[in-house]
């Protein structure tokens, strides 16, 4: 497992198992996972697509993978954090499954190399103000995808360079100044 940006936690979870099926708790309140989702969100994706790179200056999420296979670039792009400037791409595959918990200020993007099915909780409402995205490929963030020409959306098709993003993140939170 690659070093994590601080306070970025892969949290493993239990799965039960049987002739039927299984079932896996995917969330207590109770649980120290450093989240209270108010919102909770079904993505799914086919092979070879590649959402981001985003950040948020509010809210954290919550990723439980529950199909497929996913690589997890990770940019840790908060001033005062111990680990500032740290990226790592992270392998997270449905047979064994984990919650990926990305704080406030850590950028991200998930590139699916298989028809992939994941929900995530927010612990704020979406909004579209608290979407930040740069290109996915901009050698700043020091991500090394498994991938050269991915599918992605017109948004991130257009998305700016991780300069721009990080200037605009401490204009917005002083916490990212």
């Amino acid at each position: 497992m690659p070093n994590l940006p601080h306070d970025v936690e892969i949290i493993p979870l239990t799965t039960h198992r049987d002739e039927r099926g299984w079932l896996t708790e995917i969330y207590r309140e109770k649980w120290p996972v450093g989240i209270q989702p108010c919102q909770w969100n079904a993505t799914s994706s086919d092979a070879n697509v590649l959402r981001g790179v985003h950040v948020h200056y509010k809210h954290t999420d919550y990723l439980v993978l529950l199909r497929g296979r996913l690589s997890a670039g990770l940019y840790d792009a908060r001033p005062k954090s111990p680990t500032h400037r740290m990226s790592c791409v992270l392998d997270i595959h449905s047979d064994s499954i984990s919650a990926l918990r990305i704080p406030a200020g850590v950028m991200h993007g998930f590139y699916c190399h298989e028809p992939t099915l994941y929900i995530y909780g927010v612990d704020s409402y979406f909004d579209p103000d608290d979407e930040l995205g740069c290109y996915w490929a901009d050698p700043g963030l020091g991500l090394k995808w498994p991938c050269k020409t991915p599918k992605l959306s017109e948004r991130d098709l257009q998305a700016g360079p991780l300069a721009e993003v990080e200037a605009r993140l401490g204009t917005l939170n002083p916490e990212f100044a």
